[in-house]
């Protein structure tokens, strides 16, 4: 059994959108103990399949685009059962769904320049989760990651799970059309954002930070430890 490790942003600065792209600057921290659990087995159909408690990602998931990508690099002639026992929240802005991608490319391959290619294809979240750090300072387009001299201590105690899905596309939209770039003294520049698509994350904000493109927010008292 693979453990695929949640994530936190520590704040997050963010800049202004570039062809579609935004630059970001971040500390990412491991949650040590809030994982999905993920068991990888050979097939004997001629196609990959999914199985999760969470239906909806049978279907559409990134490790589709893992496992393509992995046999176009020659890394695997085979197809494969995946299951998973998803418990990080779907747009959580815990990384849920990168973790995953990176922890089944890492089951088959420790090659820099394909793990970076599916990196490229799956989303910024990924490069940190190459790496395999316990912190992070992420800056660039999520690919430039240096191991951070301050290691954070954060479990799930630390955090408040809200329950709402947040888009991140729609985040990063909203983030665009307010201007968010000028709001250079928030913590996590893209919580304005989010709380404006998602007003029920207000009454959270009181109680801690926005973790990436929202919903869960890392406890003030946790940040202080």
């Amino acid at each position: 059994m693979l453990k695929s490790f949640a994530k936190v942003n520590i704040g997050l600065k963010v800049g202004k959108n570039i062809n579609g792209m935004h630059k970001i600057n971040s500390t990412f921290t491991i949650v040590k103990d809030f994982f999905d659990e993920i068991e990888i087995s050979e097939s004997n159909e001629s196609k990959d399949t999914l199985f999760c408690n969470l239906k909806e990602l049978e279907k559409e998931n990134f490790i589709f685009k893992v496992l393509k990508i992995l046999r176009e690099e020659k890394v695997i002639d085979k197809f494969y059962k995946i299951r998973i026992q998803k418990n990080i929240p779907i747009g959580s802005g815990l990384g849920g769904g990168s973790s995953n991608a990176i922890c089944v490319a890492k089951y088959f391959t420790e090659d820099k320049k394909i793990l970076n290619k599916i990196a490229k294809a799956v989303g910024t979240d990924c490069y940190f989760f190459i790496k395999g750090y316990e912190t992070a300072v992420v800056k660039g387009f999520g690919n430039k990651v240096k191991k951070s001299k301050k290691n954070y201590c954060i479990e799930l105690k630390d955090l408040i799970l809200t329950g709402v899905n947040c888009n991140t596309k729609d985040v990063y939209e909203k983030f665009d059309e307010i201007e968010g770039w000028k709001n250079k003294y928030e913590k996590n520049m893209l919580e304005i954002p989010a709380l404006k698509l998602y007003p029920e994350l207000i009454e959270y904000r009181e109680l801690g930070t926005m973790s990436g493109s929202g919903s869960t927010f890392i406890k003030k008292t946790s940040l202080n430890k």
